[in-house]
């Protein structure tokens, strides 16, 4: 049986990672990396967040208070903030380094990743916004920023861009495997759950089986028991988003999965989604994303 890293004791040391990580900070149009550095300490001050960012803490111990909750932190937590956390009180020691990621909304919009799995991220990152985890998994997000780091942030090329757009994603990807992978316990266990928080994982799992077929908020309230309006406000309260956009966020992107396939046309896209017709597809799509149908599969 292969071992584990940590069981083979192969561990990345501060020093090593110091060596691979950039000095300087790298960002698309939109997204930021920070480079590995000793943080320093945000006393007295308060900032609200937007979008989503992970904190990796390296060495040392800090100190912090998101949303009202006081969190401690050690090597390998993982700090997560999500739209609306308010940070404040960050205390750390003198030896504590980490280094950051940042994906706003903008980034987030867009994203190839199924909603539902958005969403269940985002209400993780409200409800548990520090997690501590093993070697081998902060090892694999350590991987990916090395070699985010090795690409040219300085390059006009547009395979340049291009490419560490997609290692974004990549970490993007990879973070969410893991706070769900930390968080799956906290979730399934429903009695910990308030009736809000239970509301959005059943929301979620129902858009998953059913946004191929129903776009209507009426629909999906009425499968979970309650009114349409306390639905949304449920959704704008954990998420920012009021159900209606969730839901066209949903179908949007199965929409762009379903157009980047060579086997399927404008027509079989619009007929597996529901539609009346191919003319009230295109309306809706280009309505949500700027785009005509036809041009985006042209593009992918």
């Amino acid at each position: 049986m292969r071992k584990s890293t940590s069981e083979r004791g192969n561990k990345m040391s501060v020093s090593k990672i110091q060596k691979k990580l950039p000095i300087q900070y790298i960002c698309t149009d939109d997204i930021v990396f920070t480079p590995l550095k000793h943080l320093q300490p945000l006393e007295g001050k308060t900032h609200q967040f937007s979008g989503m960012a992970v904190g990796v803490i390296c060495n040392g111990t800090a100190k912090v208070t998101i949303d009202g909750k006081h969190i401690e932190m050690r090597r390998n937590s993982l700090v997560l903030l999500h739209h609306s956390s308010v940070v404040s009180d960050f205390k750390c020691s003198k030896a504590c380094m980490g280094y950051f990621v940042t994906y706003p909304d903008s980034y987030l919009n867009t994203a190839k990743v199924r909603t539902s799995d958005l969403l269940t991220t985002n209400l993780m990152y409200g409800k548990s916004p520090c997690l501590q985890v093993s070697d081998d998994d902060i090892m694999r997000l350590h991987s990916i920023a090395t070699t985010l780091s090795l690409s040219d942030n300085t390059s006009n090329s547009q395979y340049d861009k291009q490419a560490q757009t997609l290692l974004f994603d990549v970490f993007f990807y990879t973070l969410t495997s893991i706070v769900c992978k930390y968080a799956t316990a906290e979730l399934d266990d429903r009695e910990q759950l308030s009736r809000p928080d239970d509301l959005m994982c059943r929301f979620t799992e129902l858009i998953n089986v059913s946004c191929e077929r129903e776009r209507s908020v009426e629909y999906y309230a009425s499968q979970l028991g309650i009114t349409p309006k306390y639905l949304s406000l449920v959704c704008r309260n954990k998420t920012g988003i009021n159900a209606s956009k969730i839901i066209d966020a949903a179908v949007i992107r199965k929409a762009k999965i379903l157009l980047q396939q060579q086997d399927m046309s404008i027509l079989n896209v619009s007929q597996r989604l529901n539609f009346v017709s191919q003319s009230f597809f295109g309306k809706y799509f280009k309505q949500r994303t700027g785009i005509s149908p036809s041009r985006y599969k042209s593009q992918h």
